[in-house]
């Protein structure tokens, strides 16, 4: 009887007894879980250099917002926006106001006026109902505008 044990090493060669040492390998591997994602996407949470407020989905305000920085909206606004750099109207966002910034994405519902000193898009299932004044309007198959477009407007920093 030996004294040591010859140690168990994988069977490599593709021979029978490799199917067994890849099953033992992947009984003692367990799964990892992660913590569950946001529902934002990378483009709705970032811009590069620019720090971000979000309105969430249960916060409702209403009055008169300024923002240096970038705003996601996913929650309710009524009264008026002036912000500097982008806003974002999330799917679940509802905007009862007129905005003014320098670039507007509707994913959800804006009824006002919007003035986009660089772009106005609307996405498919985005809603806009007011007029738009902006050098570059897009509106995306799906998307539903009603209301008017001028685009004489000169861009502005």
């Amino acid at each position: 009887m030996p004294v040591f044990k010859k140690k168990h090493e994988p069977n490599r060669t593709g021979k029978p007894g490799y199917q067994h040492d890849r099953e033992r390998y992947h009984d003692q591997v367990k799964p990892k879980t992660t913590a569950p994602r946001s529902t934002l996407s990378e483009a709705d949470t970032h811009i590069s250099g620019t720090p971000k407020s979000i309105i969430g989905k249960t916060l409702f305000v209403k009055g008169k917002v300024f923002s240096d920085e970038e705003v996601f909206i996913e929650g309710k606004i009524e009264g008026q926006l002036n912000i500097k750099h982008r806003v974002v109207v999330g799917k679940g966002g509802i905007v009862n106001a007129d905005i003014e910034a320098r670039e507007v994405i509707v994913k959800g519902t804006i009824n006002g006026n919007v003035k986009g000193n660089y772009k106005v898009e609307i996405v498919p299932d985005g809603v806009l109902n007011g007029n738009i004044v902006s050098q570059r309007v897009v509106l995306a198959e799906g998307a539903i505008f009603k209301g008017n477009i001028d685009m004489t407007l000169k861009e502005t920093t």
